[in-house]
């Protein structure tokens, strides 16, 4: 494992009880020496309750936290089924306000692939909250980590309203949101953002741009950005479920009664 894997590990065990902690590193060790192998499933819950005398609960806590180091992955109705016989390498992308946006892509690149202006049609016009027929620039590319060189983290598409597209700043490699490069050309703010998170199923082209075997699991993640009640950008990015970790925090507060 390389180093970054290794405090991996190590942060995903740092604060477990005892109990947990050894049925999750046995679980491990038995999935490296290949009990069971990738593609095959895990005993059960009741199976592992019983051989270690564990709560479910507690099965369940050490369970997840394999999950979270990308080597088995769950499924109503069928099982736990090892998908990596080592910790995979995951993008965590933690919000709490919308200033987190900028931070996430100046932590990222986008290779930019493609960049023309369209004419929306009827499937374009529901995905934008728009007309058909009206013009947008489409940007598409891929997105990287801090190194290009690893496995990207998704495929993107941008579309920006036609009236909002002249932006000197675009090139091949960008590092910075397109939503504020289009606030500082043209001296607007963008007042409210929608996002809506999907499941995707990852086939074909994107299966092979994302690096995944084609039917991977996926999360397609839409952000409208809204100028008052006009849609000024879209962006659209497809994620691959392995490779991917989305947290928000609210802040709750008291009220008084």
């Amino acid at each position: 494992m390389t180093a970054i894997q290794d405090d991996a590990v190590e942060a995903a065990f740092a604060t477990t009880q005892p109990r947990h902690v050894d049925l999750a590193r046995a679980l491990m060790q038995d999935i490296r020496n290949g009990k069971p192998p990738v593609g095959a499933l895990l005993p059960t819950e009741a199976e592992l309750c019983e051989t270690w005398n564990l709560s479910r609960y507690a099965v369940r806590q050490a369970v997840q936290k394999l999950c979270n180091l990308g080597m088995i992955s769950r499924q109503a109705g069928v099982g736990t089924r090892v998908i990596a016989d080592r910790p995979q390498t995951r993008y965590v992308q933690s919000m709490d306000t919308l200033s987190d946006l900028v931070r996430y892509a100046q932590g990222t690149t986008l290779q930019v692939s493609a960049r023309k202006t369209i004419q929306a049609d009827e499937a374009h016009a529901a995905l934008l909250q728009g007309s058909p027929g009206a013009k947008w620039l489409h940007i598409a590319g891929v997105r990287h980590g801090g190194d290009a060189a690893i496995e990207p983290i998704a495929l993107v598409d941008i579309y920006v309203d036609k009236a909002y597209s002249q932006l000197p700043g675009l090139a091949k490699t960008l590092d910075t949101p397109v939503y504020t490069m289009v606030e500082e050309q043209y001296g607007i703010r963008m007042t409210r953002v929608e996002q809506e998170v999907q499941g995707w199923l990852i086939e074909g082209e994107q299966a092979r741009t994302l690096q995944v075997k084609s039917g991977s699991a996926g999360l397609r993640i839409i952000r409208t950005y809204f100028v008052r009640d006009k849609a000024i950008v879209v962006t659209t990015g497809i994620h691959p479920a392995s490779r991917f970790s989305y947290s928000t925090t609210f802040q709750l507060t008291q009220t008084a009664g």
